[in-house]
This record gives C-alpha cells, structure tokens and sequence, in this order.
C-alpha cells in the first residue's frame, strides 16, 4: 500500500491555505483561487514559481520556498488532522501486516513534523519531494518505494487524491484509487478507481487486484 500525505490522509490542504496566502502577503499580493488550485500537488520550487507569477512579484524562488518551507513546518507542528476515514483505512492496513510506504511531495520536514504526530513504525518506508530528482506527476516516486518495499507496482495499491499524484501512480503501474475531498473536482481520473476515502477498504482494494490481473490490465505507462 503506497499513500499520499497531503489531502489523502491528511487534511493539511487547509493549512497550506494559510502557509500560501501568508507568503502571497509577504510578496505583496493575495493569490487567486486559480493558482491555488493549480499548486496542488506540485513541488516547492514549482509552488513559489505559480505564486510569483500570478502575482506578478519579483522575488527570489530559492529564498521564497525556504519560507514557505518553515512557515508550513511551523504551523504542521501545530497539530495536522486526519481526513475522515484515513486513520481507520491505515489501521487496518497496518493490523494485516501489508508492507506500506507513503509517497509524497512535501519535504523531509514537513513529513518528519507530521509523522510524529502518529505511532512510530506506520510506515516501512517514505519518499519525499527532495529525495527524488523527478517530481509527481513523473513515475519515479512511487516506483522508489514499490522497490524500497521489495515489490512489483502492479502488484500494489496507490491512494491519491490530485492530479499530479494520480497520474505520477497510474504511470508507475500501480492500481490506483482516487479520493479527492470532492470527485467534482476531479475532471480527468486518469486510470484511476475514483471512490469516498471512507468506503476504501483492504479486502474491497484486495478484489480490485484480483479483478484487474484476471482482466490482464496493462500496468504503467509511458512516463
């Protein structure tokens, strides 16, 4: 089982409601609901870029990112809330014993601030934005930690909930099982099992692989 972090299990997006618009105000603007929807999913360097522009400011990305960085770290260690059902799914997961890692694009710190706010060991492993060199929506963080767990991608389930990451875990071969906050906003699944993070269930996730190798699905595609 291989799971997103922010708006999967966790309802962080609000906080980078706030980590965003502080840094649009530190720039000198408010950011556009546009460019907020935009920024989902994406890296930190990448982030800055879309505020920048729809701002029209004049800054220094490396230095912005840095802010935003500690800005959002601070306000994460503050307490960042499960998404309804997200807690029980992983439980289960974890009570049968499934090798899991999580596959994200936040950084170190901010994955290491949130993983203390839950029990030690959740996770075998997790990928982060700045330990890959080719972000999400490209293949590689989830094929990283399909190989770190020791398993094929095909024979794994991906939870995601943007665009970038659903595409990033259909490319890597992985079933994938979309939970966005609202399926509305979702206008292309892209491959992926669009369902209600609450009705995500280990034996109905172990039915859809079985489903899938019967029908001899192609896994992955090109990146």
């Amino acid at each position: 089982m291989l799971f997103d972090m922010d708006g999967t299990l966790f309802d962080s997006e609000r906080i980078w409601d706030v980590s965003l618009a502080d840094l649009a105000h530190r720039l000198g603007g408010e950011l556009s609901a546009a460019a907020r929807q935009r920024v989902v999913g994406t890296n930190l360097l990448h982030t800055v870029r879309i505020v920048r522009e729809d701002l029209g400011a004049e800054a220094d990305d490396e230095r912005s990112a840095a802010w935003l960085l500690e800005r959002t770290r601070e306000l994460f260690a503050a307490g960042v809330p499960w998404r309804p059902g997200a807690r029980a799914l992983l439980e289960s997961v974890r009570s049968r014993g499934i090798p899991t890692a999580l596959v994200t694009t936040s950084y170190r710190a901010l994955v290491d601030v949130t993983l203390a706010q839950i029990p030690a060991g959740t996770f075998e492993f997790t990928v982060t934005g700045d330990e890959v060199e080719r972000h999400k929506p490209h293949p590689e963080p989830y094929l990283t930690a399909a190989e770190a767990l020791g398993v094929e991608p095909g024979d794994s389930v991906a939870i995601e909930d943007s665009p970038n990451g659903i595409r990033s875990a259909v490319r890597a071969g992985c079933l994938t099982v979309a939970v966005p906050e609202d399926p509305r906003t979702l206008a292309d699944p892209s491959g992926a099992i669009v369902l209600a993070l609450g009705e995500v269930t280990v034996d109905g996730l172990a039915a859809l692989l079985r489903s899938r190798r019967r029908r001899g699905e192609p896994e992955g595609v090109p990146a």
